[in-house]
């Protein structure tokens, strides 16, 4: 299994999932779901930016990510594209990403006005750590739903996303594996211990 191929792997064990968020800050509160889906994996990935790719640019989305998955799409043809150093810093933390929503408590309400070098359009923004440096993960709302989708992810480099954004407090935080059912909380500050 190659690293595209492992990454795509990793991703896949999310799409049963969803996240609830409770954040609060100066004494108001605010409630999201993060959900998931095969077409996000793309920009994850980093796979928009190999522009002279045709195989990771045409087709949908989804169809991409499992022609990862079946071996098809190779970490071999990623490495082929000119602009191959843009994506490749965020294939070894996009293994992680599991980890990183189980264990993250740091969440910032995003305004790209802050960003003014900046082409993301995001809701939230997500930082945490892949071994000893800061990752980011930008959350926004899917088309047609309420759910916010993974929008963006990468290892910071020169800007830091976080200057000046409102940090919230992360006051609950639920993992739903939307097949069985099965709530595990993995962060309540909201229930009152006994």
């Amino acid at each position: 299994m190659d690293l595209l191929q492992e990454c795509a792997a990793s991703f896949k064990r999310l799409l049963p999932y969803q996240y609830h968020f409770t954040i609060g800050r100066k004494g108001k509160m605010l409630a999201f779901t993060l959900d998931f889906d095969e077409a996000d994996f793309h920009h994850l990935a980093g796979l928009h930016k190999l522009r002279d790719n045709v195989h990771f640019l045409t087709g949908k989305r989804a169809d991409i990510f499992n022609g990862i998955l079946a071996g098809k799409l190779t970490y071999a043809q990623v490495e082929q594209s000119a602009y191959f150093p843009e994506m490749v810093s965020r294939l070894a933390p996009l293994i992680g990403l599991e980890t990183f929503l189980d264990s993250n408590e740091i969440v910032f309400r995003f305004n790209e006005k802050m960003q003014k070098f900046s082409l993301i359009k995001a809701d939230y923004l997500l930082e945490n750590q892949y071994q000893g440096n800061d990752v980011y993960l930008f959350l926004a709302q899917r088309a047609n739903t309420e759910a916010q989708v993974c929008r963006s992810f990468f290892p910071k480099q020169k800007l830091d996303y976080t200057s000046g954004q409102p940090r919230y407090t992360l006051l609950k935080k639920e993992k739903v594996n939307t097949l069985t059912g099965t709530v595990t909380i993995q962060y309540d500050r909201l229930t009152p211990k006994s």
